[in-house]
């Protein structure tokens, strides 16, 4: 007999949670307070929670929002989802094969071994959470607020996890006014940085704060930049969130030219080709012209494609013949990887098809 309670969360979050569970990872409900982040459960800390008990008020409140609990575990809770923050952190203390993206930046998960140092003591906007009152929202999670916290590489429970290093002295110079973001630049940065955060904040008005949060910590002569030029790159940023032109990294879709399964259709190898082709659009559509190397070997180790690589080869071939996909850059040994870009043929439909299928 299932004991469960029946829920009207998604069954694939679910199942997800009893695999953590299954793992041997401790969970809590979340939901409470006005993020979505306090714990639904009093005195959580000293029970073993049952997934029927974390399920129940999950369910009565319709939240899909759950925490993992971190008595052996520290998280480097990264407060900006910044790459080159990441990459600081992971040379300090190792590489996480567990990163999860947070509304405002990216979780990496590490094993507890030792005491961790304060990192907001030294300049960073990073958070180290550990310890049996601890915890962090879980992968799949939904805030509220619409918030997500979405894996962006590897599996809790699947992936083991290091030990985060913890040997004293920082490896890395903090984010700090001792290494601002230059005069010259900070307009653009600043545009960057609202980009990417337009997408977790609730009102126009949060984005001007934390805009004016980076302003005051991260540039140079931050007096000399107006308030009304935050204003302008957060209304700005707001309107393209409202026309739906911010690119939301897998938490989006794209789309496929009609055209290009119109070239496809009845040519030999055409499922390999447009398989290719989905994934190239996948990893590098949103940034039109955008030049890449094409490695099968690379393209296989990081999942995006099953094919063999005889199979890879002639798929990539049909797609430049059929002017799908453009030679950009030649290899040169030890220098220079061979690049390629997506693009459209600009030849009438009947023609090029014609030429693909004269070259079979």
């Amino acid at each position: 007999m299932n004991t469960n309670p029946k829920s009207n969360l998604p069954e694939t979050f679910r199942a997800e949670m009893a695999r953590l569970i299954r793992c041997g990872f401790k969970l809590l409900p979340l939901g409470g307070g006005t993020d979505g982040k306090s714990p639904l459960i009093a005195k959580w800390a000293q029970e073993n929670l049952t997934f029927k008990r974390i399920l129940g008020p999950m369910h009565r409140r319709g939240i899909a929002m759950y925490g993992i609990r971190l008595a052996d575990l520290v998280v480097v809770d990264c407060d900006i989802d910044d790459p080159a923050l990441v990459a600081k952190m992971e040379a300090r203390f190792g590489s996480s094969p567990v990163h999860v993206k947070s509304p405002r930046g990216v979780h990496l998960y590490y094993r507890l071994q030792g005491k961790p140092p304060n990192l907001r003591a030294e300049g960073f906007p990073v958070d180290l959470k550990t310890g049996p009152n601890a915890y962090v929202a879980g992968p799949h999670s939904v805030r509220p607020d619409g918030g997500l916290y979405w894996p962006l590489k590897g599996v809790l429970g699947i992936d083991a996890l290091p030990a985060l290093k913890t040997q004293t002295g920082a490896l890395v110079a903090p984010v700090s006014p001792s290494a601002p973001i230059l005069k010259g630049v900070r307009h653009e940065e600043l545009v960057k940085f609202a980009l990417k955060m337009v997408a977790h904040v609730a009102s126009v008005e949060e984005l001007k704060t934390d805009l004016r949060r980076l302003r005051d910590g991260l540039c140079e002569n931050p007096e000399s930049m107006p308030d009304s030029e935050l204003s302008e790159i957060a209304s700005w940023a707001w309107r393209r969130r409202l026309e739906n032109r911010i690119f939301h990294c897998r938490m989006s879709e794209f789309r496929v030219h009609r055209q290009a399964l119109d070239l496809l259709r009845g040519i030999t190898g055409q499922e390999d080709a447009l398989a290719l082709y989905t994934r190239l659009v996948d990893l590098h559509g949103h940034t039109p012209g955008k030049a890449f190397p094409l490695s099968h070997r690379a393209m296989k180790e990081a999942g995006h494609t099953s094919l063999s690589r005889e199979r890879f080869m002639t798929a990539r071939r049909l797609l430049q013949r059929l002017g799908l996909l453009q030679l950009m850059s030649k290899h040169r040994a030890g220098a220079k990887l061979q690049t390629f870009a997506l693009a459209m043929p600009l030849v009438d439909l009947p023609e090029i098809g014609k030429i693909a299928r004269s070259e079979k």
